[in-house]
């Protein structure tokens, strides 16, 4: 190949020169240095270390369902307004034979209205709710909205043949139903075997129809209802807010 030299023209020395010049280097690829024998034991520690870890975690929360669900746990701090009625809670679901259930019942105040207001429990529409309107909001006495949504609850635990806090899948169930009512627990269990989430948007988008309202509950209740439970329930969560409730916090 003949080429014209421009004067002047930088980087031509004579007038035949090879392409092979002009093309960039290939880079080498660097050879991964093999791990050291200290390298080995500290990835084969931290592999142990991981597993030791799961175990513990599925050893003290009981199912690996737990840990799915709570992989990043959202739930708060239960708050003093609904502490304040741990005693009114224990009380009601002493009588109902659900004491176990004494920090699920502090879950649902917590997702219904952190405990205030004069229905915490967000008890009015429940048939259980024999003194006053139907309506929403209409209890006017926090300890008998305690009572109307233990009572009601219970009514829910017991069609969801749920018996302890650790059955999560008949908990969840039971906690939809607290929020849905219209025999949504009776109808998961005959359509699908019992909750998810899945079908919960279908009760609910059934109901919205059937009922010609633009919302029908919350889907993703037991789900936010589990969330409060679970962080709270924790052996560190619980030492800690002891000791910031020793200290009047």
């Amino acid at each position: 190949m003949r080429i014209r030299i421009v004067p002047g023209q930088p980087g031509i020395q004579n007038e035949r020169f090879n392409l092979k010049l002009f093309q960039p280097k290939q880079k080498t690829k660097r050879k991964r240095k093999p791990l050291t024998k200290r390298g080995r034991r500290i990835r084969a520690g931290l592999i142990v270390l991981a597993v030791i870890v799961g175990l513990v975690a599925f050893w003290q929360y009981g199912s690996l369902e737990y840990i799915l669900d709570n992989s990043a746990l959202q739930g708060k701090r239960t708050t003093r307004h609904v502490r304040q009625y741990r005693a009114t809670i224990h009380k009601f679901t002493t009588r109902s034979g659900i004491a176990d259930f004494d920090p699920v019942i502090e879950a649902i105040m917590m997702q219904e209205t952190k405990g205030y207001g004069t229905d915490p429990m967000q008890a009015s529409e429940s048939p259980m709710n024999t003194y006053y309107s139907n309506a929403p909001n209409a209890i006017q006495d926090p300890k008998y909205s305690i009572k109307v949504g233990v009572e009601h609850f219970a009514d829910c635990l017991k069609a969801a043949d749920c018996t302890s806090p650790s059955q999560r899948s008949k908990l969840k169930l039971a906690l939809q139903g607290y929020n849905f009512g219209n025999n949504y627990i009776q109808w998961a269990q005959k359509n699908y075997g019992g909750y998810s989430e899945a079908n919960a948007k279908i009760f609910s988008a059934r109901m919205k129809a059937k009922l010609g309202w633009n919302a029908y509950g919350d889907p993703a209740y037991a789900k936010k209802v589990m969330a409060y439970y679970d962080y709270n329930r924790t052996a560190a969560s619980a030492k800690f807010f002891q000791k910031l409730e020793d200290l009047g916090l």
